[in-house]
């Protein structure tokens, strides 16, 4: 049987900001039917790492696949989806506008798709809204939809669950476990270190821009004796040292 490649493989990804490196050296997989966490405190490259996977930044150095294919390959835009925290959806354009636009730019675009995932995810009365009316939630749903709507083989999600309501949260969960089971794999960027303990079926966790543990996290957990992904994240990126001070100096303001 043949083997297919990876959805997404990185390899030695570089990225200098003059002296300053955001990321260094980086080798990462994700496999198909998996979701892949990406850990880190703020400024630790998480962001970048995305941003350089997109194509929205160029690597200094060091290797992107998508499926196979070069992330620069026009070919490999179609293969992924992408979900960004930080960039800002047109909001002078109603959604229904902005479906229309990605139908002409994605030669992928599934309108059954799109229209379905509109419709579970309670957005189809409201497409003729401007997104600038939109709720934080309701622009995070249609950011979903639009990610989704090629069909595409990789999902890169920058802190999805960010400001979700339960419900949503619950139906975002159930809609992504439905697309690995289908065999699409997913890179998750967050925060939610809890979350990433019981959903990923693997951790890259990040600190100063670079890799500083990896792999699935109950055994990530048990080779270091901690009692949780977030014990370990503590230790693994530094940051038990800075809270030791913190601790006290928080005892002492707080104590009567």
């Amino acid at each position: 049987m043949e083997h297919l490649p990876d959805p997404l493989a990185v390899a030695g990804l570089t990225k200098d900001y003059g002296t300053r490196h955001g990321v260094q050296d980086l080798d990462f997989t994700v496999r198909a039917g998996e979701v892949t966490g990406l850990l880190g405190p703020n400024g630790s490259g998480k962001s970048t790492t995305i941003h350089c996977i997109s194509g929205f930044i160029r690597p200094t150095s060091g290797t992107v696949k998508i499926c196979g294919l070069s992330h620069d390959d026009v070919e490999a835009k179609d293969r992924f989806g992408f979900f960004p925290d930080d960039l800002p959806v047109p909001e002078a354009l109603t959604a229904r506008e902005l479906l229309d636009f990605h139908r002409r730019l994605r030669p992928l675009f599934h309108d059954e798709t799109a229209a379905g995932l509109a419709d579970l995810l309670g957005l189809t009365p409201h497409l003729e809204k401007y997104v600038g009316d939109y709720s934080h939630g309701m622009k995070r749903k249609l950011q979903l939809v639009l990610a989704l709507s090629h069909r595409p083989d990789l999902l890169i999600l920058d802190e999805p669950m960010r400001g979700l309501d339960p419900e949503a949260g619950l139906l975002m969960n159930s809609l992504l476990r439905t697309f690995t089971r289908e065999g699409g794999a997913i890179l998750i960027a967050t925060h939610d270190l809890l979350a990433a303990e019981r959903f990923c079926d693997s951790v890259v966790i990040l600190a100063e821009g670079r890799k500083v543990a990896a792999g699935h996290p109950a055994e990530l957990i048990g080779e270091s004796g901690a009692a949780s992904l977030e014990e370990l994240f503590v230790h693994a990126t530094g940051l038990h040292q800075a809270m030791l001070g913190k601790e006290e100096e928080l005892q002492r303001l707080l104590s009567f």
